[in-house]
């Protein structure tokens, strides 16, 4: 699922800042944000650029707390056969310790409004919680993640900032580098139903902003590469956010996260949500219902 970026974030593998002031919000409800915390992996990473240059124009300060192989939530990562899972830029077993000392010092410092989760690690299938083996696309494995989800949720809304999830979207293709990853594909799939069924049940502490749908591909387990004519936000591998396209993505997204342009529609619910934990999180844009 996580592709392996060599040269783009050789020099990034761990990101923690924030630019600028912002300007005072006007009175609404909600208020648009004045300070966004972006938090998540590698495609937290490398937006980043692209939305902090967006925000700066409409007078938004943005921050991330991103560490590249590594999501939001804890547990450690792990192979088929248990051993640990290393990355391109580390052991991910650390990822947890990490991650979270990185948004408690953004959460400090930057004191955000807002909050945007954009994160694809939560659907790595094996994951040790508790000292417990856990399988991501099972319904046990999926009420464990939503549990580690709610914690993460809780935690980073503690200060009063209001939180919007970016659900991750498959690769896109064609890329340059990219090779195809039919089974992540499928589980990012998977995870974005995750997150849009929390986010119905739990609409008083988050909300929504359907990032397959903007890509093209709001049920399907592929997305393409072009979005609009001439706009490929992940030409480069297929995952990861790079060039002009991704510059138009983040001047979408932030008119979004400001309440100046609306949302798309997130897709339905799965079929089979009534057999699946969290009204949805365990079927895949198909209606394949984990077991």
């Amino acid at each position: 699922m996580i592709a392996r970026v060599g040269g783009l974030l050789a020099c990034v593998p761990i990101v923690l800042c924030h630019v600028g002031a912002a300007a005072a919000a006007p009175a609404q409800q909600p208020p648009p944000p004045q300070r966004i915390l972006l938090v998540g992996d590698s495609t937290a990473v490398t937006m980043f650029p692209f939305l902090r240059d967006a925000g700066a124009a409409r007078d938004i300060s943005v921050g991330v707390a991103g560490r590249i192989g590594c999501g939001v939530i804890d547990g450690a990562p792990k192979l088929d056969d248990g051993r640990p899972y290393v990355d391109y830029f580390g052991d991910t077993s650390q990822c947890a310790g990490i991650s979270q000392a990185l948004q408690s010092q953004m959460l400090a410092s930057l004191n955000p409004d807002l909050v945007v989760w954009m994160s694809g690690w939560e659907s790595w299938p094996n994951r040790v919680v508790d000292g417990q083996l856990v399988h991501f696309g099972t319904i046990t494995g999926n009420k464990t993640i939503l549990s580690r989800i709610d914690a993460a949720v809780g935690r980073l809304t503690a200060g009063g900032a209001r939180l919007v999830f970016l659900p991750p979207a498959p690769n896109a293709y064609p890329s340059v580098r990219g090779v195809a990853n039919i089974q992540g594909d499928s589980r990012l799939a998977e995870l974005a139903n995750v997150l849009r069924a929390y986010a119905r049940q739990h609409a008083e502490r988050v909300s929504l902003v359907d990032l397959p749908t903007i890509l093209g591909c709001p049920t399907e387990e592929k997305c393409p590469a072009e979005v609009v004519p001439g706009i490929r936000p992940r030409d480069l591998d297929g995952f990861h956010f790079y060039g002009d396209g991704s510059a138009w993505l983040a001047d979408q997204l932030i008119g979004m996260l400001a309440g100046t342009t609306p949302p798309p529609t997130p897709p339905a619910p799965p079929a089979c949500a009534a057999a699946s934990v969290g009204n949805g999180s365990g079927a895949a844009g198909g209606g394949k219902c984990a077991q």
